[in-house]
């Protein structure tokens, strides 16, 4: 019984890849359909394109041309940068019922996070191979949001890590704002990161959790609460 029980965890993180039976949902036809809900960008860089285009959930119906985006439970484990980050389509934690220290001691040191799309999985590659702290990132983000309505009064819908600009010692995001497609380029200097560096050890028992846990901005403006009540 505990044997089945590991494996079902071990298959729950690691879910096995190849082609499934997908039906069609303008025409009913049955397409066989190849699902990579495993990728190592060290062995299939060409999936780590696949994110970074934002195409690897795109998928198309061989018999009447249908086109929509097929999202399905994906795991990113990127040894080389030890990081690892799981994709959750409808945004449930499954992963908080397994115990990864004592399951998976090998993975002891992995930033382990949980995303719900693909351009989040993009934004967290783009984070972790800078070297750059995401939840520091996720509070410059929390506050550059404000900044950027403000800048354009209109309500930001959703902000992503967008580069570091080295000679400029500055780092930069991309807002969405509401009612309008291309987003707006906001930036501040590295300050302002490595200040929040700072913040985020500062309440290391919250930022500190070796399991998947999702950082986002409902993490980053609880950091920034718990900061306070420290600070008060």
């Amino acid at each position: 019984i505990i044997s089945k029980y590991v494996k079902a965890k071990e298959e729950m993180i690691m879910p096995a890849s190849g082609n499934r039976d997908v039906s069609c949902p303008h025409c009913g036809a049955v397409v066989k359909t190849q699902m990579s809900p495993q990728i190592n960008p060290q062995k299939n860089p060409e999936l780590r394109k696949c994110v970074l285009s934002e195409t690897l959930f795109e998928w198309k119906c061989s018999n009447c041309g249908y086109e929509s985006e097929m999202m399905y439970p994906c795991l990113y484990h990127d040894k080389n940068n030890k990081f690892m980050v799981y994709i959750s389509p409808n945004g449930t934690n499954k992963l908080q019922f397994v115990n990864m220290e004592e399951t998976y001691p090998r993975l002891n040191g992995v930033t382990k996070r949980i995303v719900t799309s693909v351009k989040q999985l993009k934004e967290k590659i783009a984070i972790f191979e800078n070297g750059l702290n995401d939840i520091a990132v996720e509070l410059v983000k929390f506050a550059l949001g404000d900044v950027a309505k403000k800048k354009h009064n209109k309500n930001v819908t959703n902000g992503y890590f967008s580069y570091i600009d080295s000679e400029e010692d500055k780092i930069y995001f991309s807002f969405f704002l509401k009612n309008q497609d291309s987003p707006v380029l906001q930036g501040t200097k590295m300050d302002a990161y490595r200040k929040s560096v700072e913040v985020t050890e500062s309440v290391g028992e919250i930022a500190d959790n070796n399991n998947f846990i999702f950082v986002d901005s409902d993490f980053a403006e609880n950091i920034l609460q718990e900061y306070h009540n420290q600070e008060e």
